[in-house]
Protein backbone atom coordinates (compact mmCIF):
# COMPACT_ATOMS: atom_id res chain seq x y z
CA UNK A 1 0.00 0.00 0.00
CA UNK A 2 1.04 3.43 -1.20
CA UNK A 3 2.41 5.57 2.00
CA UNK A 4 -0.11 8.96 2.26
CA UNK A 5 1.90 11.86 1.92
CA UNK A 6 2.05 13.70 5.55
CA UNK A 7 2.50 17.56 7.03
CA UNK A 8 6.36 17.00 6.98
CA UNK A 9 6.47 16.02 3.03
CA UNK A 10 4.62 18.86 2.22
CA UNK A 11 7.46 21.02 3.86
CA UNK A 12 9.86 19.23 2.12
CA UNK A 13 8.00 19.38 -1.12
CA UNK A 14 7.94 23.02 -0.67
CA UNK A 15 11.77 23.64 -0.39
CA UNK A 16 12.21 24.38 -3.69
CA UNK A 17 9.52 27.39 -3.83
CA UNK A 18 11.16 28.57 -0.15
CA UNK A 19 14.60 29.05 -2.22
CA UNK A 20 12.75 30.59 -4.48
CA UNK A 21 11.08 33.30 -2.01
CA UNK A 22 14.00 33.48 -0.09
CA UNK A 23 15.61 35.80 -3.12
CA UNK A 24 12.31 37.11 -4.32
CA UNK A 25 11.07 38.14 -1.18
CA UNK A 26 14.41 39.90 0.14
CA UNK A 27 14.32 41.59 -3.60
CA UNK A 28 10.51 42.77 -2.29
CA UNK A 29 12.37 44.19 0.34
CA UNK A 30 14.85 45.88 -0.66
CA UNK A 31 12.31 47.33 -3.45
CA UNK A 32 9.97 48.30 -0.50
CA UNK A 33 12.80 50.21 1.54
CA UNK A 34 13.93 51.99 -1.49
CA UNK A 35 10.32 53.60 -1.57
CA UNK A 36 10.31 54.17 1.90
CA UNK A 37 8.42 51.27 3.60
CA UNK A 38 9.09 50.82 6.67
CA UNK A 39 10.18 47.00 8.46
CA UNK A 40 6.86 46.91 9.97
CA UNK A 41 4.82 47.74 7.02
CA UNK A 42 6.49 45.43 5.02
CA UNK A 43 6.13 42.59 7.53
CA UNK A 44 1.98 43.84 7.69
CA UNK A 45 2.23 43.06 4.17
CA UNK A 46 3.53 39.69 3.72
CA UNK A 47 1.61 38.64 6.73
CA UNK A 48 -1.81 40.19 6.11
CA UNK A 49 -1.61 40.60 1.84
CA UNK A 50 0.94 37.53 1.41
CA UNK A 51 0.55 38.28 -2.99
CA UNK A 52 4.23 38.62 -4.52
CA UNK A 53 2.40 40.29 -7.31
CA UNK A 54 0.22 42.30 -5.21
CA UNK A 55 3.14 43.12 -3.10
CA UNK A 56 5.01 44.59 -5.59
CA UNK A 57 2.08 46.44 -7.69
CA UNK A 58 1.31 48.07 -3.91
CA UNK A 59 4.88 49.52 -3.90
CA UNK A 60 5.14 50.61 -7.25
CA UNK A 61 1.67 52.39 -7.31
CA UNK A 62 2.01 54.15 -3.83
CA UNK A 63 5.42 55.16 -5.51
CA UNK A 64 3.62 57.32 -7.77
CA UNK A 65 0.78 58.19 -5.43
CA UNK A 66 -2.19 55.98 -6.84
CA UNK A 67 -5.52 56.58 -5.57
CA UNK A 68 -6.30 54.34 -2.58
CA UNK A 69 -9.34 52.44 -4.42
CA UNK A 70 -7.79 52.35 -7.59
CA UNK A 71 -4.74 49.95 -5.54
CA UNK A 72 -7.49 48.23 -4.08
CA UNK A 73 -9.17 47.37 -7.74
CA UNK A 74 -5.91 46.51 -8.88
CA UNK A 75 -4.48 44.44 -6.47
CA UNK A 76 -8.06 42.39 -6.50
CA UNK A 77 -8.10 41.85 -10.30
CA UNK A 78 -4.70 41.01 -10.23
CA UNK A 79 -5.02 38.37 -7.68
CA UNK A 80 -8.62 37.15 -8.54
CA UNK A 81 -6.67 34.02 -10.15
CA UNK A 82 -6.16 32.49 -6.97
CA UNK A 83 -10.15 32.01 -6.58
CA UNK A 84 -10.01 29.94 -9.71
CA UNK A 85 -6.93 28.09 -8.35
CA UNK A 86 -8.41 27.72 -4.53
CA UNK A 87 -11.45 26.22 -6.59
CA UNK A 88 -9.17 23.40 -8.30
CA UNK A 89 -7.62 22.56 -4.85
CA UNK A 90 -10.95 21.66 -3.39
CA UNK A 91 -11.59 19.62 -6.83
CA UNK A 92 -8.76 17.78 -5.74
CA UNK A 93 -9.09 17.22 -1.90
CA UNK A 94 -12.97 17.19 -2.03
CA UNK A 95 -13.36 15.70 1.57
CA UNK A 96 -11.97 17.98 3.86
CA UNK A 97 -13.23 20.29 6.78
CA UNK A 98 -14.67 24.21 5.73
CA UNK A 99 -11.89 25.47 7.85
CA UNK A 100 -9.42 23.32 6.42
CA UNK A 101 -10.09 24.35 2.73
CA UNK A 102 -10.31 27.90 4.21
CA UNK A 103 -6.66 27.96 5.34
CA UNK A 104 -5.73 26.15 2.04
CA UNK A 105 -7.75 28.75 0.15
CA UNK A 106 -5.99 31.62 2.12
CA UNK A 107 -2.39 30.24 1.95
CA UNK A 108 -2.27 29.12 -1.97
CA UNK A 109 -0.01 30.99 -3.67
CA UNK A 110 0.73 30.60 -7.80
CA UNK A 111 4.16 28.33 -6.63
CA UNK A 112 2.10 26.46 -3.99
CA UNK A 113 -0.23 25.62 -6.83
CA UNK A 114 2.56 24.78 -8.77
CA UNK A 115 3.93 22.44 -6.89
CA UNK A 116 0.26 20.79 -6.02
CA UNK A 117 -0.69 20.76 -9.68
CA UNK A 118 2.76 18.71 -10.75
CA UNK A 119 2.35 16.16 -7.50
CA UNK A 120 -1.22 15.87 -8.52
CA UNK A 121 -0.44 15.47 -12.31
CA UNK A 122 2.28 12.58 -11.27
CA UNK A 123 -0.48 11.07 -9.08
CA UNK A 124 1.53 11.28 -5.76
CA UNK A 125 -0.44 10.26 -2.65
CA UNK A 126 -0.62 13.08 -1.97
CA UNK A 127 -3.36 14.56 1.09
CA UNK A 128 -4.40 17.87 2.75
CA UNK A 129 -2.37 17.75 5.66
CA UNK A 130 1.00 17.28 2.61
CA UNK A 131 -0.57 20.86 1.03
CA UNK A 132 -1.25 22.44 4.30
CA UNK A 133 2.60 22.20 4.70
CA UNK A 134 3.17 23.41 1.56
CA UNK A 135 1.51 26.13 2.50
CA UNK A 136 3.09 26.76 5.46
CA UNK A 137 6.45 26.85 4.77
CA UNK A 138 6.31 28.98 1.56
CA UNK A 139 4.39 31.32 3.28
CA UNK A 140 6.65 31.54 6.44
CA UNK A 141 9.81 31.75 4.37
CA UNK A 142 8.53 34.65 2.39
CA UNK A 143 7.58 36.93 6.02
CA UNK A 144 11.31 36.23 6.48
CA UNK A 145 12.67 36.87 3.23
CA UNK A 146 10.88 39.99 2.82
CA UNK A 147 11.52 41.08 6.40
CA UNK A 148 15.07 40.40 5.75
CA UNK A 149 15.01 42.35 2.39
CA UNK A 150 13.73 45.64 3.94
CA UNK A 151 16.20 45.26 6.70
CA UNK A 152 19.28 45.66 4.76
CA UNK A 153 16.96 47.88 1.75
CA UNK A 154 18.56 51.13 2.69
CA UNK A 155 21.72 50.07 1.28
CA UNK A 156 20.88 49.57 -2.00
CA UNK A 157 19.14 52.97 -3.10
CA UNK A 158 18.14 51.48 -6.44
CA UNK A 159 17.04 48.49 -7.05
CA UNK A 160 16.24 48.58 -10.29
CA UNK A 161 19.35 48.90 -11.59
CA UNK A 162 20.37 45.20 -10.48
CA UNK A 163 16.73 44.08 -11.94
CA UNK A 164 15.58 42.63 -8.24
CA UNK A 165 11.98 44.39 -9.62
CA UNK A 166 12.06 41.59 -12.48
CA UNK A 167 12.78 38.14 -9.87
CA UNK A 168 8.98 37.56 -9.76
CA UNK A 169 8.58 37.89 -13.53
CA UNK A 170 11.98 34.91 -13.49
CA UNK A 171 10.32 32.42 -11.42
CA UNK A 172 6.70 32.85 -12.76
CA UNK A 173 8.54 31.71 -16.15
CA UNK A 174 10.77 29.11 -13.83
CA UNK A 175 7.10 27.45 -12.49
CA UNK A 176 5.50 27.60 -16.17
CA UNK A 177 8.32 25.65 -17.51
CA UNK A 178 8.24 23.24 -14.76
CA UNK A 179 4.42 22.54 -14.60
CA UNK A 180 4.08 22.26 -18.26
CA UNK A 181 7.01 19.41 -18.01
CA UNK A 182 5.12 17.68 -15.64
CA UNK A 183 1.91 17.84 -17.12
CA UNK A 184 3.85 16.67 -20.45
CA UNK A 185 4.67 13.51 -19.46
CA UNK A 186 1.05 12.56 -18.33
CA UNK A 187 -0.04 13.09 -22.05
CA UNK A 188 -1.43 16.53 -21.13
CA UNK A 189 0.50 18.39 -23.42
CA UNK A 190 -2.39 19.13 -26.15
CA UNK A 191 -4.74 20.80 -23.22
CA UNK A 192 -2.20 22.70 -21.89
CA UNK A 193 -1.36 24.30 -25.37
CA UNK A 194 -5.33 24.81 -26.38
CA UNK A 195 -5.67 26.34 -22.55
CA UNK A 196 -2.26 28.85 -23.35
CA UNK A 197 -3.83 29.69 -27.06
CA UNK A 198 -7.05 30.41 -26.12
CA UNK A 199 -5.59 32.50 -23.12
CA UNK A 200 -3.29 34.37 -24.71
CA UNK A 201 -6.25 34.99 -27.90
CA UNK A 202 -8.34 36.60 -24.59
CA UNK A 203 -5.75 38.65 -23.56
CA UNK A 204 -4.44 39.91 -26.72
CA UNK A 205 -8.21 40.89 -27.34
CA UNK A 206 -8.88 42.19 -24.21
CA UNK A 207 -5.93 44.42 -24.37
CA UNK A 208 -7.34 46.45 -27.40
CA UNK A 209 -10.17 47.64 -25.23
CA UNK A 210 -8.89 47.41 -21.90
CA UNK A 211 -6.47 47.79 -19.72
CA UNK A 212 -4.14 44.83 -19.53
CA UNK A 213 -5.21 44.28 -15.72
CA UNK A 214 -8.40 43.25 -17.04
CA UNK A 215 -6.80 41.67 -19.98
CA UNK A 216 -5.51 39.06 -17.84
CA UNK A 217 -8.83 38.39 -15.52
CA UNK A 218 -10.17 37.86 -18.56
CA UNK A 219 -7.76 35.52 -19.86
CA UNK A 220 -7.10 33.45 -16.91
CA UNK A 221 -11.33 33.10 -16.52
CA UNK A 222 -11.97 31.92 -20.16
CA UNK A 223 -8.80 29.69 -20.00
CA UNK A 224 -9.69 28.42 -16.97
CA UNK A 225 -13.15 27.53 -18.22
CA UNK A 226 -11.54 26.10 -21.40
CA UNK A 227 -9.43 23.87 -19.38
CA UNK A 228 -11.94 22.46 -17.06
CA UNK A 229 -14.20 21.64 -19.91
CA UNK A 230 -11.68 19.93 -22.07
CA UNK A 231 -10.51 17.94 -19.03
CA UNK A 232 -13.68 16.87 -17.72
CA UNK A 233 -14.81 13.37 -18.88
CA UNK A 234 -16.49 12.88 -21.58
CA UNK A 235 -20.01 11.23 -19.83
CA UNK A 236 -19.94 14.63 -17.97
CA UNK A 237 -19.88 17.07 -21.52
CA UNK A 238 -22.72 15.17 -22.80
CA UNK A 239 -20.86 12.99 -25.49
Amino acid sequence: MTKQYKFADGVRSAIPVSLGYISIGAAFGIVAAAQSFSVWQVLCLSIFLYAGSGQFIIVAMMAVKAPVSLIAMTIFLVNFRMFLQSLTATQIFPHQTLASGIAMGTLMTDESFGVLSMAHAQKLPITVPWMQGVNVMSYLTWIFATVAGAAVGTLIPDPEKFGLDYALVAMFIGLLVLTVDAMRKTEKLRLILAVGLVSIICYLLTAIIASSYVAVLVATVIGALVGAVLSAPQHERGT
